[in-house]
């Protein structure tokens, strides 16, 4: 009887210390598999946020195998709409790839439920071109369904938008051109740069429209009513995989790009808000409101005062003369540190300062921007001028030139290198140097292939960027690569389509460019111009 006991014990520890290794064994191999990267695409999907609803599905489509796995060495901020303060959008990398040049198209727009055109396609056949001109069609295609300005890059990865609507945002390999992530459903057309903070990536959305119900404001002349979008709003992503981390949804369209300082993200909308939040969690720090005033495509700027308190700053257009300011706040508590518009004898006109976003110079104190004024008979001055950050007072004005009314956006975004302010006039297409000191202009270079008048909407629109002793400039179809000391052209280089408001973004021995069309191009400088790298 004992001997069968101890039979059926040592049995029965067999059969448990079995079961123990096969559960071992398995919980081994499960952890094993959840190392291991998958290999499909991880969807999230969202359809509201703290209880709030979406409009639309927000729809994540994560591709980890397109990710690369090597350290690009780039910047872990994109903190304004170029870059910097003064937009000069160069990356530093230390990828391999990227310094010898890498060559890829990728046509985005195809992804995101639009139709990318091929870059050889004439104006003439875009959508509406029959219907609204040449003009109104690429205004329209770039509004409504392309990129309006360029890329970002940073994290290890290259940010892009399209206002196709819904809006979106993907998430490219810069070496490989692969898709990483994309966000499609956005709450509006997403029309800026990304920005970038520390493993996070913002979009601010919204689109151009207004409502029948702001003309008739207009008309009885309530300008302090009048605002631009119904609805926008500012999302929160995780810059590796997509993952939403917060969203806030915004009183008028939110299309210029924010800012963020010291952990504090500052939107504008066509509301007349301005808005500073944590940029971590999304919470609400402080929240201004002018009414009447309407954040156009200006992108949010920020002066550091020697107190160690950020100014932010954005323009915003206004209905009625003078058509915009620039307005600064305390970026600690949201007061109003100072307003400005154009200097006298200037009268901004149109869409005022709304359009371009100020240039800041930290070291010396000062804020550049772009305006168009003294409009009559179809023509309009193009202004660049200085103001004092600290207070907003005029330093100087120059008159870049004067010329025809440009369709849509007014301006040339400024670049500050050295003491010299870099930027376009889209009325006569030209790129102007001017010191920054004094505001004398330097030298004025007309840009081949744009006519005067402007037959398109071409530029230069988007700051120039500087980069191995040269500027390299956006406009039309073509890549200008310019010398800074005394504006000679050096060469042109066909992209086709059409490049926008954006500056080319440059790494190593590559560029990176949106266009209009749809697409997001890579290309080697050695390839634009051979002889760069003897400058």
């Amino acid at each position: 009887m004992n001997l069968k006991i101890l039979v059926g014990l040592f049995i029965l520890g067999i059969i448990i210390l079995s079961a123990m290794t096969f559960l071992n064994f398995t919980s081994i191999v499960a952890q094993d598999k959840g190392d291991q990267q998958p290999k499909g695409p991880i969807v999230y999907t969202y359809d509201e946020y703290n209880g709030t609803y979406f409009p639309h599905i927000l729809t994540v489509v994560y591709y980890p195998c397109n990710a690369t796995c090597s350290n690009l060495g780039f910047p872990s901020v994109w903190p304004v709409s170029n870059e910097n303060q003064c937009h000069n959008a160069v990356v530093n990398t230390t990828c391999q790839a990227l310094i010898e040049g890498v060559d890829w198209q990728l046509p985005l727009l195809n992804y995101v439920g639009g139709v990318a055109i091929p870059l050889s396609t004439p104006p003439c056949k875009l959508p509406w071109a029959q219907q609204l001109g040449v003009k109104g069609a690429l205004v329209y295609y770039t509004q409504m369904v392309g990129e309006p300005l360029g890329v970002t890059l940073a994290c290890g990865l290259l940010y892009a938008t399209e206002d196709s609507m819904p809006g979106s945002i993907t998430a490219i390999n810069p070496v490989t051109g692969k898709i990483v992530w994309m966000a499609n459903g956005l709450a509006g057309p997403a029309m800026n740069n990304p920005v970038v903070w520390h493993g996070i990536v913002y979009v601010s959305v919204g689109g151009v429209c207004f409502t029948f119900s702001q003309f008739v404001h207009f008309e009885e002349h309530q300008y302090c009513k009048i605002h631009r979008g119904r609805c926008g709003a500012v999302y929160a992503f995780n810059a590796t995989n997509g993952q939403l981390l917060w969203m806030r949804f915004t009183y008028g369209e939110a299309m210029p790009a924010p800012a963020i300082y010291d952990g504090i993200l500052a939107y504008v909308t066509g509301g007349g808000c301005f808005v500073g939040v944590n940029a971590t969690t999304g919470q609400t720090l402080w929240v201004d409101h002018f009414p009447g005033f309407m954040a156009n495509m200006a992108s949010v700027n920020y002066y550091v005062l020697p107190n160690g308190t950020p100014l932010f700053m954005a323009g915003f257009t206004y209905a009625a003369a003078p058509y915009g300011y620039i307005i600064a706040v305390n970026g600690l508590n949201g007061h109003e540190a100072w307003n400005a518009t154009m200097p006298a004898p200037y009268v901004g006109a149109n869409t005022g300062l709304g359009d371009v976003a100020p240039a800041v110079d930290q070291q010396l104190g000062i804020v550049v921007d772009n305006d168009i004024a003294n409009f009559s008979n179809g023509s309009v001055d193009m202004v660049t001028f200085a103001l004092n950050a600290t207070n907003g007072k005029p330093l100087w004005a120059v008159n870049t030139g004067r010329g025809p009314i440009p369709p849509a956006y007014k301006g040339g975004m400024p670049l500050i290198v050295g003491n010299v302010v870099y930027d376009g006039n889209p009325s006569l297409g030209t790129v102007n140097a001017i010191c920054i000191k004094t505001g004398k202009i330097l030298w004025s270079t007309k840009l081949p292939c744009l006519q005067t008048p402007p037959k398109f909407p071409g530029g230069p629109r988007g700051s120039p960027t500087y980069y191995h002793g040269l500027l390299w400039v956006s406009a039309g179809q073509y890549v200008y690569v310019i010398n800074p000391k005394n504006g000679d052209i050096l060469t042109f280089y066909w992209i086709g389509g059409r490049l926008g408001i954006m500056n080319p973004v440059i790494a190593g021995n590559t560029m990176f460019l949106s266009n209009s069309y749809g697409w997001i191009v890579a290309i080697p400088l050695s390839q634009i111009y051979p002889a760069y790298i003897y400058y």
